[in-house]
């Protein structure tokens, strides 16, 4: 019995100082938020800094690079084929960017929205978490002019989605 105390005792310590190490990838960014990542090309939603940015994972000592500027509260952001959303805090919508593009722009795909942050796709359904606004909506991205609608409301500041099945997770922040 007492040597059945000494292995839980050492095994509790043991796990106690097991740590997860951490290494820096990349710095010099301007308040990350949202990562989004295409084969080795790694986009960091720059919030601060008002931009989208790339690292290529792959290389010894990765330098951020522009991808598009002049956003306003870059949040969360999710890749679909091509087409980069980006839900943009400070701006009240989604935009999108074509991520092939040599000089990609920012394109409106809905806008009114009340500080979106989370971001979550589901076929062709756009969900979105408005902070401001204290509920999740979604549009669909194939429509010409997408239509929001709201699927949960009296939240308090969601931000954070995930569907699983029919069940939608939601991280509030409040």
């Amino acid at each position: 019995m007492k040597k059945n105390y000494i292995l839980t005792i050492t095994l509790l310590f043991i796990c106690l100082n097991i740590n997860a190490q951490l290494t820096d990838v990349v710095t010099g960014l301007s308040s990350p938020r949202g990562l989004s990542l295409n084969g080795n090309d790694l986009y960091i939603a720059e919030f601060g800094g008002g931009k989208i940015s790339k690292i290529d994972i792959t290389a010894a000592s990765p330098i951020a690079t522009d991808v598009v500027t002049e956003l306003d509260g870059p949040f969360g952001i999710l890749l679909n084929g091509n087409d980069l959303y980006i839900a943009e805090f400070g701006g009240d919508k989604v935009s999108k960017i074509d991520i092939t593009a040599a000089n990609p722009i920012a394109t409106d795909v809905v806008t009114g929205l009340s500080s979106p942050g989370g971001l979550f796709l589901n076929g062709n359904d756009l969900y979105i978490a408005e902070y401001g606004g204290d509920k999740v909506s979604k549009i669909d991205i194939t429509a010409a002019s997408p239509v929001v609608t709201d699927v949960v409301t009296g939240l308090s500041s969601p931000g954070g989605l995930f569907l699983n099945g029919n069940d939608l997770y939601i991280a509030e922040y409040g």
